[in-house]
C-alpha cells in the first residue's frame, strides 16, 4: 500500500509540474502552439487531478472519518454550507455592482487573463505586473486552479475554501485536547465561527486573506508535531504577501520561548533559529523580487503606509537594492523616493506618538474585538508574540484599512487569536477545560451574529435596518439577483 500510495504523489507532481511546463513554454513562446486557452485550460484541469492525487491519502483518511465519526460528518456539512453560504454572500455584492469589490478582483481577473493570452505576467490596468507591488507567488498556484473554469465564481470559491480549510484538522485537534468527539467538532466550529475568520469575505479577493489559512495551520501542525506539515504551511504562507515573513519571524521566537511536548530544548531551539533564518531569507528574497519588477520603484517597507520605521528602513535597504540590480536612481513617487535620508531619532519618535493618536478610539475598539469572541484566552499563550506585527502596523499607521478590524488586514492576526485560545485550553483540568470549551464556543457563536458582516443580525451594530428577502427589487442592480 505504500508503495502504491508513493506512486500516486509521484503521479501527482508529475501532473502539477507538467501545467507549469507547458505554460512556460507558452508563454516565452519557445512552443507558441502552447500559448493556447483550451491548452492551458486541458493542462490546469490535470494539475487539479495532480493534486488531488498528491492528497489521496489524506483525502481517503478524511473519508473513512466521516463514515465512522457522526460528529466529524455533521462538521463536513456544515463546512460544506458555510462555504456555499459565504460564497453565495460574496457574489451578491458583484450582481449589485459594488465598485470596490468589483475593482480590486477586476485586478486579479485582468492578471490571469494576461497571462493566458498576452504574455504578460500578471498584468493588470493597475501595474504592468502584480510583483510590482507585491510579492505574492501564491499567484502561481491560484492561476492554474481559476483557468479550469474562469469565472469570479470560481476565483470567490478558492478564497472561501481555503479560508475556512483550517477547520477540518482543527477537528483532530480538539480531540487532542478533550479525547471527546463532542468538544473536537465545538473547537473546529469555532475556528469556523470566529467573525474575524471570515468576515472580510465579503469583500473583494484578496492574496493577503490567503496568509490567515496557511498560518493557522502552521500553528496546528505545530502543536501536533508534525514537522513536514509545518514546514509545508509554513512555505505556503511566506507566497502570500510580503508581510507573511514578519509572522514567520514571531513564531520562531515563540517556538523559542514556549513548550512542545514533542520537541525536547536542543530541538526547540534548533526548529526557532531554522525558522527566524528561513523567514528573514524569504523577507530579503521578498524585498528584492518587488525592488527588480519595480525597477526600484517600490521598497516593500513603504507597503506599511503611515508607519514611523518605514522610512528608516527604506532608507537602510535601497543602496542594498540598487546595489545589486544597479539601479541609478530611484523613480518611485511613492513614500519612499521621500525617504533617502535617514530620519532623526527624535523625528522618529514624534512621528510615532502621532501616529498612534490618530483614530485612537478605533484602534483600541479594533483590538479589544479582536480578542473579545475568545473571552482573552488567547492572552494565556506567549504566542501573543504573533499579534505584535499586526499590533504595531495597526497602532502605528495613519492608514485606516490597516486598523478597522472588518478590512482583509485582520486576517494576519485573526489565526494568532483564535488558535492559541483554543490551545490554552491544555493547562486547565479536564473538567474546567470542557467548561471554558462550551463557553468560548457560544461567545464566538454569538459574537459572529452581531459583528460579522455575513451574519444578517450584524445590522443591528451597524444601525442599519435588517435585511427584509422578502421585499420587492427596486434597482436594475437588485433585479440582477433575481
Amino acid at each position: 500500500m505504500k508503495v502504491k500510495g508513493r506512486r500516486l504523489k509521484l503521479a501527482g507532481a508529475a501532473l502539477l509540474v507538467q501545467f507549469y511546463v507547458v505554460w512556460a513554454l507558452g508563454f516565452a513562446d519557445y512552443v507558441p502552439q502552447l500559448y493556447n486557452f483550451k491548452v492551458l485550460q486541458a493542462s490546469a484541469s490535470l494539475l487539479v487531478v495532480g493534486l488531488l492525487l498528491m492528497l489521496s491519502g489524506y483525502i481517503k483518511d478524511v473519508a473513512r472519518q466521516v463514515v465512522a465519526d457522526k460528529y466529524f460528518r455533521s462538521l463536513m456539512i456544515i463546512y460544506f454550507a458555510a462555504t456555499y453560504y459565504i460564497t453565495y454572500s460574496a457574489m451578491t455584492e458583484y450582481y449589485q455592482l459594488n465598485i470596490g469589490v468589483s475593482l480590486d478582483t477586476a485586478t486579479f481577473l485582468q492578471s490571469f487573463a494576461s497571462a493566458t493570452l498576452y504574455h504578460r505576467l500578471f498584468d493588470s490596468f493597475e501595474v504592468p505586473t502584480y510583483f510590482y507591488n507585491h510579492a505574492s507567488l501564491i499567484l502561481f498556484l491560484v492561476y492554474p486552479l481559476y483557468i479550469t473554469y474562469p469565472s469570479i465564481a470560481t476565483l470567490v470559491t478558492i478564497e472561501v475554501a481555503l479560508a475556512t480549510l483550517p477547520t477540518i484538522p482543527l477537528y483532530r485537534l480538539g480531540l487532542r485536547l478533550f479525547g471527546d468527539r463532542r468538544y473536537a467538532l465545538l473547537t473546529a466550529l469555532a475556528y469556523l465561527l470566529f467573525p474575524w475568520v471570515t468576515t472580510y469575505l465579503a469583500g473583494p479577493f484578496e492574496v493577503v486573506i490567503l496568509t490567515a489559512p496557511f498560518f493557522a495551520l502552521a500553528l496546528y501542525n505545530l502543536y501536533m508535531g508534525n514537522r513536514p506539515g509545518y514546514w509545508l504551511s509554513l512555505t505556503l504562507m511566506m507566497t502570500t504577501i510580503e508581510f507573511a515573513p514578519l509572522l514567520g519571524i514571531f513564531i520562531g521566537l515563540y517556538i523559542l520561548v514556549t513548550k512542545l511536548d514533542w520537541l525536547k530544548v536542543k530541538g526547540r531551539i534548533a526548529l526557532g533559529l531554522e525558522t527566524l533564518a528561513f523567514s528573514l531569507a524569504w523577507l530579503f528574497g521578498d524585498f528584492l523580487m518587488v525592488y527588480y519588477f519595480s525597477r526600484g520603484a517600490i521598497n516593500i517597507f513603504q507597503n506599511v503606509w503611515g508607519s514611523a520605521l518605514s522610512g528608516p528602513l527604506i532608507s537602510i535597504t535601497d543602496p542594498i537594492g540598487n546595489a545589486i540590480f544597479h539601479f541609478t536612481t530611484h523613480v518611485g513617487s511613492g513614500p519612499s523616493s521621500s525617504h533617502n535620508v535617514m530620519p532623526s531619532l527624535s523625528s522618529v519618535l514624534e512621528s510615532l506618538a502621532n501616529n498612534v493618536k490618530t483614530s485612537l478610539h478605533t484602534k483600541i475598539q479594533s483590538t479589544v474585538f479582536l480578542m473579545l469572541p475568545t473571552l482573552f484566552l488567547n492572552l494565556a499563550e506567549p504566542q501573543n508574540l504573533l499579534l505584535l506585527p499586526w499590533l504595531y502596523v495597526m497602532w502605528q499607521t495613519t492608514f485606516p484599512p490597516y486598523y478597522i478590524i472588518w478590512v482583509y488586514y485582520t486576517a494576519l492576526a485573526a489565526p494568532a487569536v483564535i488558535v492559541p485560545a483554543i490551545w490554552a485550553l491544555r493547562k486547565f483540568r479536564p473538567r474546567v477545560r470542557r467548561a471554558l470549551m462550551v463557553t468560548l464556543f457560544i461567545a464566538v457563536t454569538i459574537s459572529t451574529l452581531f459583528l460579522n458582516v455575513l451574519s444578517p443580525l450584524s445590522a443591528l451594530y451597524f444601525h442599519e435596518p435588517l435585511p427584509n428577502p422578502l421585499q420587492p427589487a427596486t434597482t436594475p442592480y437588485d433585479l440582477a439577483l433575481i
